[in-house]
């Protein structure tokens, strides 16, 4: 979160016995705080707002009060032209403090700023001016504190740092894991540290901070709060969603971006209610989201590569031919024969997926674990449908992937001028293909549909034994010839050839060379007006991928199955 003040350690050992007047000089470091906006406009581009005030803040061990009385505050930093933030990040300056002071008699921080006239300062402008922004952080080093009656630790001596707008909700513990921009310690610090000067460095991500609030994104807040124009409730979700945006290099995403992290399915335990009682995330891994999408889409199942993170197009290179190794003697008398491999490249370039689903107004009113659980799995559903269809029979054209039954380089079987049933021996022929261009590694799988199983499974072998075993089918582990098969309706059953309509397509490969990039994350956007009659909100979620096949010749299928 980005409220964190000093290190526990410290604070353990330092502040939990009991002080009354002691002051403790501590180690200088910057610390934030936020406040509700309190703006009044003054002329077209700048404005009068509060920054800080005496409002205790947790800090894990303690509560921290900001003192205000006079000579607490040092200015100085802030009243010379300090620069007007977005989120803490030095790179997003958007604007500048004209004046900065305090005011005895409402005890808070206080600053004209003026806004830039870059557009970037100008849509956040636009967002202070129609109260879609209300919140304001402020960047501070603590030289002093002291405990007071209420044990409470207050900070008598503190240097503002810089001031930031900022989405964060008026809870404090909510966060992007941002750490605090780091400053150049002295070598000698004073006792008092009065005079301290710093020099400010770029903000790090704290990626285990950041990590722990990916994880408690809630979908379902992101949803509401969307919808209703009010991020009140969703502070985490909408800080979250920029600090996404600032990695991906979105500057102003149209919706709401949700971390991977968040997909991931979560374990209920029976427990006493409160923040985060009633409900224990799973353990996060790398691939978080292919973790979750895998169980909804066939191909991710059977193995194919998933890559996230990519940026503008990507070029991936292939061996077209290979290099031969030689044995040569221990006496080094023997030289080696140059031999070249020859390479390719697979292109992909980014491609939108969107799906639509529509939420009623009671669910959105919902906040519970298990609606959390019901709408990830819808969408993920939705996705992982997609993705399979573009995967296995994507046309290529109206920006939509090349599928793998288009792909050139692959083992075509032909049964029949008008297609015509399978048997045994053509199944086995698919895995032979894969095999004799040296790819059947034993990672390889079958991928049918459901009209196909239901054929084959009433094939039988030379022995008058069937070929798919019925008790591993019910267990969802069929085999066949030695391999996994994978079942679904995303394979196509409405292909043509000749005369014959509605045939089956089957396919055997190994997937890990079907390779599916992700340029970003899931991009929630909401439509709360379309059926605006019945309360409901529609939800269009929008992924950037694109599938691709390193390997043609790892892959054998058939176009062209009879299958009732």
């Amino acid at each position: 979160m980005l409220c964190k003040a000093l290190n526990q350690d410290a604070i353990k050992n330092n502040y939990s016995r009991k002080m009354t007047t002691t002051t403790t000089p501590t180690k200088s470091r910057v610390h934030k705080r936020f406040i509700e906006l309190d703006a009044t406009e003054q002329k077209k581009d700048t404005f009068q707002l509060s920054f800080s005030s005496e409002t205790p803040v947790e800090r894990g061990f303690h509560k921290e009060v900001l003192s205000h009385a006079p000579e607490a505050a040092n200015l100085k930093r802030l009243n010379d032209a300090a620069p007007l933030l977005w989120g803490h990040d030095p790179k997003l300056q958007i604007g500048v403090i004209e004046r900065a002071w305090i005011d005895q008699t409402s005890k808070k921080g206080k600053a004209i700023v003026r806004f830039s006239s870059g557009e970037f300062a100008r849509e956040k402008l636009a967002d202070v001016k129609s109260g879609i922004i209300r919140n304001v952080s402020i960047g501070y080093s603590i030289e002093e504190m002291e405990e007071n009656e209420k044990e409470q630790m207050v900070a008598t001596r503190w240097t503002g740092l810089e001031v930031s707008l900022v989405s964060v909700a008026s809870d404090p513990n909510v966060g992007v894991g941002r750490s605090h921009p780091s400053y150049s310690t002295p070598k000698k610090e004073s006792k008092k540290m009065s005079n301290y000067i710093t020099e400010y460095s770029e903000p790090q991500v704290d990626h285990a901070e950041f990590e722990h609030e990916a994880r408690q994104f809630s979908i379902v807040k992101a949803i509401q709060a969307s919808a209703s124009g009010n991020w009140n409730e969703a502070g985490r979700e909408r800080e979250v969603s920029q600090e996404l945006s600032r990695q991906y290099g979105q500057r102003s995403p149209q919706g709401v971006l949700v971390p991977n992290q968040s997909w991931q399915k979560r374990t209920f335990v029976a427990s006493s209610a409160g923040a985060g009682g009633n409900i224990i995330a799973t353990d996060v891994l790398a691939d978080q989201f292919v973790d979750a999408l895998r169980p909804h889409s066939v191909v991710m199942e059977a193995g194919a590569t998933v890559m996230n993170g990519l940026v503008g197009n990507v070029s991936i290179p292939k061996r077209a031919t290979s290099s031969t190794a030689e044995w040569f003697g221990a006496d080094d008398a023997d030289a080696l024969t140059e031999s070249t491999g020859s390479f390719s490249t697979v292109s992909m370039s980014p491609k939108t997926i969107g799906v639509y689903s529509k939420f009623s107004r009671l669910m959105q009113l919902q906040s519970t674990p298990q609606i959390e659980d019901l709408i990830r799995k819808d969408f993920l559903e939705l996705l992982g449908t997609g993705i399979d269809v573009a995967a296995l029979n994507g046309s290529g054209a109206s920006s939509q992937p090349l599928g793998l039954l288009g792909q050139s380089g692959t083992s075509v079987l032909s049964l029949g001028t008008n297609g015509a049933a399978l048997s045994v021996d053509n199944l086995l022929t698919l895995k032979k293909n894969v095999a004799a261009a040296n790819a059947d590694d034993g990672t390889c799988a079958y991928v049918i549909n459901s009209k196909v199983e239901s054929a084959i499974s009433q094939l039988k072998d030379s022995n008058g034994a069937y070929l798919l075993n019925p008790y591993e089918a019910q267990l969802g582990e069929s085999r066949l010839a030695g391999r996994r098969l994978l079942v679904s309706n995303n394979v196509p059953s409405n292909l043509t050839k000749g005369s014959g309509s509605n045939l089956s397509a089957a396919i055997f490969g190994r997937w890990s060379d079907l390779l599916i990039g992700q340029w970003s994350g899931i991009e929630l956007m909401t439509d709360p007006y379309s059926d605006f009659a019945k309360g409901s909100v529609g939800v269009r979620a929008l992924s950037t991928i694109d599938i691709a096949v390193r390997h043609g010749e790892s892959f054998s299928l058939v176009k062209d199955a009879i299958a009732a």
